[in-house]
């Protein structure tokens, strides 16, 4: 038994979807329907959009078949190769974070106008009309084994500060879903940030629990900062896909603030340049538009940078050439000095109440093996000198965070000073050492990790929790002038 697929339209103007045993009527088609279920279903709606209203209404002024022609006619539209469809939405910063958005985006298919638009965010969903497009640069890249992909950027300006923007991107014919995102404001407003150590190895079936655990934990979160190796192997961008599996949405309306790690200027085996480039690999400047306000360094854009949020100077230092003594050491100089230079100057005309570095090497490492003394010796009297109030890191895989430190040596909670942290959201685990552990209020290995930072103008909180939601550990700095007093909520290392 089934519906005849052939659709008879009569002398008196009565469409007849015809059952094989001779049922023509709309109480045998119930029965039928009950029995066959989904099936006559799908034939009926099969039939119903090779109609329109007008002409079921005209063929068909039975109740039954006046039923049929107000289910609607209109086909949906094909859907999108899916090669086509955007994927891999990252949104940054490039500008002012009041004032301007920064996304990118990946297709398997490189599209002839790629495009983005936004609109401020209303409860109206009639807002497209006034959407502004804005047209994305593009690049086209080799994937190997006849695989290709088309990475795309583009940047919203002019934008107001607090309001709150959805977006899409795509190419006129084939969108993304409507994003949202907020502008900072320009005063000194409170706020929280996301903060996580090395995500790197399984990152799409267990570091995805972390960052979704923690955005579960802090909704309301302005950005996420990543401390360095993000992935296992730069070059590899099968792990770059994975990433993007992980943050799911999150990374469409999470902004990122990442610093490369080791493991992000991977090139591929036998490449000649491994030992003398530092240089990100190439999915690093795919993923992610950033400031290009950093050293006097063209083959490393946005490695290190800095921006200003609500009264905050975050600087993300890419310090690989003072910790990585694979690389030359000519290439290293060339980097650490134009590094330098830079640092000094951002540290030195900076006009916000708090200063947060972020970078991926530890000043104070605690994992078996490590210790960078050469780096702290470089790095941590700037640090102090121009009252640098936290320093956030990741490398050693595991949970570490020091007391008030300057000129090496534990100082009292109101004395000028820099709390250190390290932390690991990722599964990979390494074991703790005696190296530098006077200095910790606060060590665990083998767990995963976020941390939620809250900050205002009068005082910087750092909650680090267990993915299983447990309180970790805790500190907060209250700001006295161009120094901070330091209030310690661990329970013992």
């Amino acid at each position: 038994m089934g519906w005849d697929t052939a659709i008879d339209i009569g002398s008196r103007g009565v469409v007849r979807t015809q059952w094989n045993e001779g049922f023509t009527s709309a109480d045998q088609y119930e029965t039928v329907a009950a029995r066959s279920g989904r099936r006559v279903e799908q034939r009926m709606n099969n039939i119903m959009s090779k109609f329109t209203r007008r002409q079921f209404a005209q063929l068909a002024p039975g109740p039954f078949l006046l039923s049929l022609a107000t289910r609607g006619s209109a086909a949906p539209p094909p859907p999108a190769a899916p090669g086509a469809i955007p994927t891999r939405i990252v949104l940054t910063w490039a500008g002012d974070p009041a004032r301007t958005q920064a996304v990118t985006w990946r297709t398997e298919t490189a599209t002839a106008s790629p495009q983005a638009q936004v609109a401020k965010f209303i409860a109206d969903p009639k807002f497209e009309p006034s959407a502004i497009t804005v047209r994305a640069t593009f690049e086209k890249d080799d994937l190997g084994d006849g695989k290709s992909a088309a990475h795309y950027a583009a940047r919203f300006q002019g934008l107001e500060p607090a309001t709150a923007y959805c977006y899409r991107v795509g190419d006129a014919q084939v969108w993304s879903e409507w994003n949202v995102f907020r502008t900072a404001s320009t005063r000194p407003e409170p706020f929280r940030f996301l903060y996580v150590g090395d995500e790197q190895n399984s990152i799409k079936s267990l570091w995805s629990r972390s960052i979704r655990l923690a955005y579960a934990a802090a909704p309301d979160a302005r950005f996420l900062v990543h401390a360095g190796d993000l992935v296992a192997d730069g070059y590899d961008d099968r792990l770059w896909g994975e990433w993007s599996d992980a943050l799911a949405f999150i990374s469409a309306t999470l902004p990122s603030i990442p610093v490369p790690g080791n493991h992000d200027l991977h090139r591929p085996p036998g490449s000649p340049d491994a030992k003398t480039s530092l240089a990100a690999a190439w999915p690093w400047r795919r993923h992610f538009v950033l400031p290009s306000n950093g050293p006097d360094l063209d083959d490393m854009p946005g490695q290190s940078y800095y921006l200003d949020y609500q009264g905050v100077r975050f600087i993300a230092l890419d310090v690989n050439a003072f910790s990585e003594e694979g690389y030359e050491v000519a290439a290293r100089k060339r980097v650490t000095e134009k590094e330098l230079d830079w640092l000094t100057k951002v540290l030195s005309d900076n006009p916000n109440r708090w200063t947060i570095v972020v970078q991926h090497q530890g000043i104070y490492a605690i994992s078996s093996g490590r210790e960078y003394a050469a780096m702290r010796a470089s790095l941590a009297p700037l640090y102090e000198k121009h009252h640098v109030d936290m320093v956030l890191q990741g490398h050693d895989h595991v949970y570490a965070r020091t007391h008030k430190i300057a000129r090496d040596r534990i100082v009292d909670p109101s004395a000028p000073g820099v709390v250190y942290v390290i932390s690991v959201s990722g599964p990979k685990m390494y074991k703790t050492q005696k190296v530098n552990s006077q200095y910790m209020a606060k060590m665990i290995e083998d767990e995963q990790f976020y941390q939620i930072i809250d900050v205002s103008p009068e005082r910087l909180a750092l909650t680090a929790y267990s993915i299983d939601g447990a309180v970790a550990d805790g500190f907060e700095l209250r700001k006295n002038g161009t120094s901070s007093t330091y209030i310690d909520h661990s329970s013992g290392k």
